[in-house]
């Protein structure tokens, strides 16, 4: 009986000390979360990285990557203009080469938000060049494809009796058309269902500088081994022959920050001379505009 008393009386203080060691744990656990939950909540509302911090970053992707969340918080809040304006005073104040490529990213997110394509021009504006209006209707375009035969004819009507919102709107729907089949011909007779000369020239405009903007993420040398031969091999008519060597020299210029030697470098490298003549004056003429918006953004 002693030994049994004994052998239970063990057990006893064992569980015991067993129970305080359990509470000592969960209170010092509870302390630390409780601690923590400061830190936690700071954590989860911290403000995303702000332009300024986000241009600092050496190539459009990271740059893209590090202005999401901050262009997300901007549409939800409805401060899309005022986001687009401060990329623009980037560039005023010589922080940022360029917007026009951001602003495309930033007319994307408002469309994937709030998708209605004449809401999403009018929450924004022009500066960056348009890009940002091109960027709403390459978003509108892409999803459009998603859900069925495309009918572009009809997704810029609402906005005619606004130039310029109509004109970046028609030029928009060149860039989502490149975007969604990666082919030029195909892109272009697309544009054919345009109800004017003017929107169907805007949006061949759009499918030739989609066509070159598709090489900006590569590196220098994949970029000089590609996008000079950007047109080789379209069967296109002399005008928009000139006008796709156009935007050859006019985005080299956006890939090498706006260093007109480098841009010319590029046009050099294509074999046409009379291609080479068309890149190098949309290479200059990409300059001009350039020194304009840095001007009035």
């Amino acid at each position: 009986m002693r030994r049994e008393f004994a052998h239970y009386n063990h057990r006893v203080t064992l569980q015991w000390s067993i129970g305080l060691a359990a509470v000592a744990i969960v209170a010092a656990l509870t302390g630390a979360i409780a601690s923590a939950e400061p830190a936690l909540k700071h954590a989860r509302h911290a403000a995303p990285p702000t332009p300024a911090e986000c241009v600092r970053l050496a190539t459009h992707a990271e740059q893209a990557r590090c202005l999401d969340p901050y262009f997300h918080d901007a549409v939800r809040s409805g401060r899309t203009r005022e986001a687009l304006g401060q990329l623009a005073d980037l560039v005023r104040a010589g922080s940022l080469d360029d917007c026009h490529h951001l602003a495309h990213d930033l007319g994307h997110v408002e469309f994937d938000i709030h998708g209605n394509l004449p809401a999403a021009i009018r929450a924004g504006g022009a500066d960056c060049l348009n890009g940002y209006y091109h960027g709403v209707v390459e978003a509108a375009v892409h999803r459009a494809a998603a859900q069925g035969p495309l009918e572009i004819g009809v997704m810029c009507r609402e906005l005619r009796g606004d130039a310029m919102a109509y004109d970046g709107c028609v030029h928009g729907l060149g860039h989502g058309l490149m975007l969604v089949y990666n082919d030029v011909m195909r892109a272009r007779r697309m544009c054919d269902a345009l109800p004017d000369r003017y929107a169907r020239r805007r949006c061949v405009g759009g499918v030739y500088m989609q066509n070159s903007m598709r090489f900006l993420d590569l590196d220098d040398a994949r970029y000089r081994a590609t996008a000079p031969r950007a047109c080789d091999g379209l069967p296109l008519p002399a005008d928009e022959r000139a006008l796709c060597s156009g935007q050859i020299g006019e985005i080299a210029m956006f890939y090498y920050r706006h260093d007109l030697n480098n841009a010319l470098r590029i046009c050099r490298l294509i074999a046409n001379r009379t291609d080479e003549d068309s890149c190098t004056r949309g290479a200059r003429d990409e300059l001009a505009i350039s020194r304009l918006e840095r001007k009035s953004g």
